[in-house]
């Protein structure tokens, strides 16, 4: 079993997160009857919102509850930890969107529970509930019967809307400060025996962008090297950026060197590289730069930043920092930076992009199949109905600049055929990929390859 399951905090006095803990622990000073039905958690990746989840459903029903909490250890509470508890239903609304999920979920909660006194719905990432379904959860989460209990956790709370916000108790949930990792790293350190500098578990501490579970999983990668672990030995596992790699990559910024650039970040992803590690390794460098009056530090600062936020939220990592790139070289350098090989050390020679002065390859048709629904969900903001027919439609072939669509209805290959419809299409695509390209739409056969 994995270090993050097993050193699950499975009591309050084991939540790092000082600010969160102190706010479960006042729920303590009420009856549980006079406590909200109904919490919203919003926070980053990693900062605990499952595991605060799974507490709030064993602060209902554990058993044997002392002053601090539940115990952690009655049949209540262990089932719930071991994830198999009837009346502690958890629901990814990522997967589970629709109205249809939401209607059942509303259709059931009136059983009473099976073996606990409160049945509790965790509905994580909440936001990507449609607006119907949000319609039907807010009817619920007015209305609750007595034995009904909703956690609602997102990372992206602007999505969320006030009337189900007014509903719920809300609880922030901030990144963990290096402080605040290092005791939850040590805590397993002790636990496990294992062997690592201090100044190895600050660097650990300090890769993982205040993510509990990140800095968990980083360690448990670690702790398989045979001997003491020390700084170097973290920073040649945890994919922490080399410095020949970084100054080349600025160098060719810089020169507005666009194919160099691409190729670099490509060659990180395949060899399975952190692109976020990477990027903030980049911006400490940059920061150098910016203190010594380099001229152009200021705007890759402000680009580089901002395609890290975008990477919080990009179906792709890497490719924010892609899009970057294309921006600020420009995609006119494509045309002069064709042959040029990248100007890295010998051993890291990076091959060079496929692709002509337009289509920069960032594109393919396998990512576009991967992320399809990312995509729709994309376009329905600017046009819902366009969104509903693409979802019977399908990404046939990505070549040369122009991707194909095939749709199997003659409507719907006409209403997607609309210049109109078509340029909102590249335009989310451009957005979304960060490649500009061009649509053509082609009637296929319903149910053929």
């Amino acid at each position: 079993m994995s270090f993050y399951r097993i050193y699950r905090p499975q009591v309050f006095e084991e939540i790092d997160n000082v600010a969160v803990r102190e706010h479960l622990l006042s729920l303590l000073t009420k009856d549980k009857k006079q406590l909200p039905h109904a919490y919203l958690f919003t926070g980053p990746r990693g900062a605990g919102k499952t595991t605060a989840a799974r507490l709030i459903a064993k602060l209902f029903n554990c058993v044997k509850a002392t002053k601090n909490g539940p115990c952690g250890v009655c049949e209540q509470c262990v089932s719930i930890a071991e994830g198999r508890n009837l009346d502690v239903i958890e629901i990814d609304a990522a997967s589970n969107r629709g109205i249809d999920e939401i209607r059942q979920l509303r259709d059931s909660i009136n059983v009473t529970p099976s073996s606990s006194s409160y049945k509790i719905y965790i509905i994580d990432e909440v936001h990507m509930l449609t607006t119907e379904a949000f319609n039907a959860l807010l009817k619920t989460l007015e209305e609750p019967p007595a034995h009904a209990v909703f956690v609602l956790a997102t990372t992206d709370p602007q999505k969320i809307p006030a009337t189900i916000k007014s509903r719920c108790m809300g609880i922030s949930f901030h990144r963990a400060t290096i402080d605040e990792l290092l005791v939850a790293l040590r805590r397993i350190v002790k636990a496990e025996k294992i062997s690592i500098d201090d100044d190895a578990l600050l660097l650990l501490a300090g890769a993982v962008d205040g993510s509990f579970r990140d800095a968990v999983k980083m360690l448990e990668h670690v702790s398989f090297t045979k001997g003491k672990i020390t700084a170097d030995i973290v920073r040649s596992l945890v994919s922490l950026s080399d410095e020949s790699v970084q100054r080349t990559f600025y160098e060719s910024l810089v020169k507005k060197d666009v194919k160099t650039s691409l190729a670099i970040v490509a060659r990180l992803v395949s060899d399975g590289k952190d692109i976020k590690t990477f990027l903030t390794d980049c911006l400490r460098h940059l920061q150098t730069r910016l203190i010594t009056g380099a001229p152009d530090a200021k705007e890759l600062i402000r680009r580089c930043t901002e395609a890290y936020g975008m990477m919080k939220i990009s179906p792709i990592p890497e490719l924010p920092l892609e899009l970057a790139i294309v921006e600020y070289c420009g995609e006119d350098s494509m045309s002069f930076q064709r042959g040029r090989e990248p100007a890295l050390p010998e051993e890291k020679k990076i091959p060079a992009l496929v692709g002509d002065d337009k289509a920069l390859g960032l594109l393919t048709l396998e990512k576009l199949t991967e992320h399809w629904l990312d995509f729709i969900t994309a376009l329905k903001p600017y046009n819902n109905s366009v969104a509903g027919v693409l979802r019977s439609a399908r990404p046939k072939d990505v070549a040369h600049g122009i991707v194909t669509i095939e749709a199997f209805y003659q409507f719907h290959k006409d209403k997607l055929s609309e210049s109109k419809t078509k340029d909102i299409i590249c335009d989310v695509l451009k957005k979304l990929f960060g490649e500009k390209v061009k649509v053509e739409i082609v009637l296929g056969k319903k149910g053929g390859s």
